[in-house]
């Protein structure tokens, strides 16, 4: 036993000293470490693909659920499953043997999606050294972000809009602003916002009174389909008299019998309009001792001249002076005369504005302010306007007047008339209606301060839209793109600051086709007399459709100004005109005014751009 310890201890002396064989030994014993470090590095390159997956996943789901919380406005078990498929079809479970993945989401009170997402992985190699699964975890956030922006909201504010649908309406752009402040995160962003309510025509009164139009835009003299007061019944009129007395003693009658008897006599000579003499001869007896028979001549001479009582009206079309009438100064309009009473000294035929200032006696005369609503100018009659023919200045959003066929002229409605169509002038007429909408108001700036608030002008800009006409959707483009354009009348407020990095949005909404109205004063004239868009005769459908197609027309104008158009059908379908002028598709139902509502937000969310938040 000692000799076989011996000879061990000989053995190992040896492989002590020989070094030949020590290779072997240290690579055996560095197998099991670098086993470790090898599997560890393969089990974290899988954890990080997973935890890049996991990640990517949880973005995507937040951005499905805020996308869908943008459609509805609230963010509830529909909205979260939304955003549960779509974190479950971006994460491959199975690829990365995901075990136990869950994900959870919220919104909070700044109108973000926020989400927490976890898995555990089983490790590859690592679970020999008894680490059997890593934990993964991510976070995320969605939220609207918002750059420089310009919104121009054109606004169908016609009758059937009335009742619940303006006040839907109203809510709906209050909607709208609260989605668009919770997307700005930079105190320098500018959020501006336009409107151009339309029904027949516009109003433009708020940007002529405050100097944004000059009223140089306008036409101081312009034709209108009125009717005239014909003063042509030639008549003679009494200008004043003079009266003499004289007594003469007649001896013809020598006792008191045959003077009393005496019969008064009157005698008249002369023909109006010269003079014309009267006498009138009477006798009495005077009394006394020297009693005789008086004769007495009372002689009157009446003076008169030719005058032209008035006859009756005529109905046709006449220039009208309006140079006062469109500086809102209150401006009087003869409305009725006395033919047997109201003459002039002239013959002719006169127009209802300049008749209060001619003293005509038994006239009736009214007063009119004008409340801002314009006639286009002028245009060219055809249903071509591929491209817009020269002359069509009411398609040429840019235009700036520089002559009376390219300037505005205001609705005086106290003084349009229409007649039969096809008639140039008649006896007979009808007075026109007219239907006025709430002013229109330039790009101006949201106070944004950090709330959700709606700024009191808006807020009260919006209790002021009012409900009234027809519509006319071709003048609702045509004013929201003049008023939007940076190249037109409008260039100093569009321009204005010189900001960068601008989003331009027409938003167009509407509860209606188009609807025009023959004996309507609208923004083209009565067309039952003027005929500027069809020819005589033209029905309301065929009307119609010549303004689609100008609709159209500028909707094409609008775009290429940059700008983004929506298209907003309210409790109608979408047509086939909202659909060619939308940009890429982005045209919308709303069949009632909850979904309005949620229409505007969710428009107001593809403005503000949906991103990842941090």
């Amino acid at each position: 036993m000692a000799n076989l310890q011996g000879l061990q201890a000989g053995v190992l002396r040896k492989l002590r000293d020989d070094r030949s064989g020590n290779v072997l030994a240290i690579v055996a014993a560095s197998v099991l470490p670098m086993l470790a470090l090898i599997g560890g590095g393969v089990d974290i390159s899988r954890a990080y693909m997973a935890k890049t997956q996991l990640q990517a996943a949880c973005d995507a789901g937040v951005l499905a659920g805020r996308r869908a919380m943008a459609k509805t406005g609230v963010y509830t078990t529909a909205e979260r499953n939304k955003a549960q498929a779509m974190f479950d079809f971006n994460l491959d479970a199975a690829t990365i043997e995901a075990q136990d993945p869950t994900f959870d989401t919220d919104d909070n009170d700044e109108g973000q999606v926020t989400g927490t997402a976890s898995l555990t992985m089983p490790t590859a190699v690592m679970y020999f050294f008894g680490v059997e699964s890593i934990p993964l975890s991510a976070e995320c956030m969605a939220e609207l972000q918002l750059a420089n922006v310009d919104v121009m909201f054109v606004l169908d504010t016609t009758g059937s809009m009335s009742g619940t649908r303006i006040q839907g309406l109203r809510d709906a752009v209050r909607d709208f602003h609260a989605t668009i402040a919770e997307a700005v995160i930079d105190d320098d962003t500018r959020v501006r916002y336009g409107f151009v309510p339309y029904s027949t025509t516009v109003n433009a009164h708020e940007l002529v009174a405050d100097g944004d139009i000059p009223m140089s835009h306008f036409r101081s003299s312009a034709p209108y389909q009125t009717r005239l007061a014909v003063f042509d019944d030639k008549r003679p009129l009494k200008t004043g008299s003079e009266t003499t007395t004289n007594t003469y003693r007649d001896n013809n009658y020598p006792n008191s019998t045959s003077c009393n008897d005496k019969s008064s006599q009157t005698t008249t000579t002369g023909t109006a309009p010269d003079d014309v003499t009267t006498v009138a001869k009477s006798w009495a007896w005077t009394s006394g001792s020297n009693a005789y028979c008086k004769r007495t001549e009372k002689t009157t001479v009446t003076h008169y001249r030719d005058v032209y009582y008035y006859s009756g009206w005529k109905y046709k079309q006449a220039n009208i002076d309006v140079s006062a009438f469109k500086t809102f100064s209150s401006t009087p309009y003869a409305t009725s005369f006395d033919p047997s009473k109201s003459y002039l000294d002239s013959p002719g035929e006169y127009t209802l504005e300049q008749l209060p200032n001619m003293s005509i006696p038994s006239m009736g005369t009214s007063n009119a302010t004008w409340n801002g609503c314009i006639v286009e100018r002028d245009t060219v009659r055809t249903d071509d306007f591929d491209p817009v023919p020269d002359g069509a200045y009411d398609l040429d959003l840019n235009y700036i007047p520089d002559s009376d066929e390219t300037r505005w002229r205001p609705i005086w409605n106290g003084i349009s008339y229409y007649r039969t169509a096809g008639v140039n002038e008649s006896t007979s007429g009808s007075h026109s209606g007219d239907y006025c909408p709430a002013p229109m108001k330039k790009f101006t700036d949201i106070e944004l301060d950090g709330t959700t608030n709606v700024p009191t002008w808006l807020d009260s800009y919006l209790n002021n839209l009012v409900a009234t006409g027809n519509t006319y959707h071709d003048i609702g483009m045509i004013w929201g793109g003049r008023l939007a354009s940076p190249r037109g009348i409008m260039e100093a407020n569009v321009n204005e600051g010189d900001e960068e990095n601008v989003s331009r949005h027409l938003i167009f909404m509407t509860d209606g086709a188009l609807e025009p109205n023959r004996t309507t004063f609208t923004a083209y004239g009565v067309e039952q007399s003027d005929n500027r868009v069809g020819p005589v005769n033209a029905s309301n459908s065929a009307l119609a459709t010549l303004h689609s197609k100008r609709f159209r027309a500028v909707c094409d104008e609008v775009k290429a100004e940059g700008y983004t158009v929506y298209m907003i059908a309210f409790g109608t379908s979408v047509t086939s005109d909202m659909k060619y002028c939308a940009s890429n598709g982005r045209y919308y139902t709303s069949k009632n005014t909850t979904d309005l509502r949620n229409t505007f937000k969710y428009i107001a969310s593809q403005v503000a751009d949906l991103r990842l938040g941090k």
